[in-house]
């Protein structure tokens, strides 16, 4: 009887010391980039101001290169169309990435291109919502075949990195959709003059389809504030209008719950006057995460 007893503790012991512990399974931050060539980001790494580290990871950041999420590493980490450029995945990185809620990042990017249905590209198209356009239109519904070309690319891999977490065991929690875009649709007044409906679809549709339950919360930056602006930017002053009455505080009827503009008036710009340096993409990215804190603070 001792002997099958100590037979058996020892199948035990051998079972809690050759057996792998289990994986825990946790929560974890996922925020979702979008947009265009502001969001893609051309400023250097090179040109960050004094103080801030050009090659080492940034704590408890991750971001999705396609494959996996891996460390975020300023100068070696290709989140721009090139390596050694960025956008405003780094500023916001920096300010939210603890080591308690670490941060895993997925962004799309298209430069130049345009939110509106009626645009193709950089063409203007006009008429009613069409399959197969260049574009970052949604759809009206999970599904809609008008979706643009774009937006199903920024959806595939927005899914696609967060299937990768799930797949690792993890809980991915989406705390906020971040979206730099909008120059494209300031050229033509009818996109100009949507934009807060636009951006509202936008809102809404993301959120569907990865299966969110509720509202995202979004923050988007006003683009174009340089003062004069250039001439092919022909309803600037209209998407900005647009813009600031898109935010929940607005109190204006194009508000949306859950959304806040961040104003980019006095961001550092490149001598284009349309994109910013690397002090005005830090200070994005910042804001960024200043107001997505605001809206998350009740989580």
């Amino acid at each position: 009887m001792k002997k099958r007893l100590y037979i058996w503790i020892a199948v035990e012991l051998l079972v809690v010391l050759v057996l792998p512990a289990p994986a825990v399974k946790k929560k974890v931050d996922v925020y979702i980039l979008g947009g265009q060539s502001n969001m893609q980001g051309i400023a250097k790494i090179k040109n960050l101001p004094a103080g801030y580290a050009k090659t080492k990871a940034i704590p408890h950041a991750f971001f999705w290169n396609g494959s996996a999420f891996e460390p975020f590493v300023p100068g070696k980490t290709k989140t721009s169309a090139r390596v050694g450029e960025f956008g405003p995945e780094l500023g916001f990185a920096l300010a939210m990435a603890t080591a308690d809620r670490p941060v895993y990042l997925i962004k799309y990017h298209a430069s130049g291109q345009p939110l509106h249905h009626g645009w193709n590209g950089n063409r203007w198209v006009g008429g009613d919502p069409v399959p197969g356009h260049r574009n970052f239109y949604p759809g009206e519904k999970p599904g809609d075949g008008n979706q643009g070309s774009l937006y199903a690319k920024m959806r595939e891999r927005f899914r696609a990195g967060i299937g990768a977490l799930e797949d690792q065991g993890h809980t991915p929690v989406v705390r906020g959709f971040l979206w730099m875009q909008g120059e494209q649709d300031s050229k033509n007044e009818v996109s100009a003059t949507a934009y807060a409906t636009s951006l509202k679809r936008l809102h809404r549709r993301i959120a569907e389809d990865l299966d969110l339950e509720e509202p995202i919360p979004m923050v988007f930056g006003q683009v174009l504030p340089h003062e004069p602006p250039l001439a092919r930017f022909t309803h600037r002053d209209k998407i900005r209008n647009q813009m600031a009455a898109a935010d929940a505080a607005s109190g204006r009827p194009e508000a949306i719950d859950r959304v806040k503009m961040v104003s980019t008036d006095g961001f550092g710009m490149l001598p284009d006057t349309v994109h910013y340096n690397a002090a005005g993409q830090l200070r994005l990215g910042q804001e960024f995460a200043g107001a997505i804190k605001q809206l998350c603070a009740r989580e």
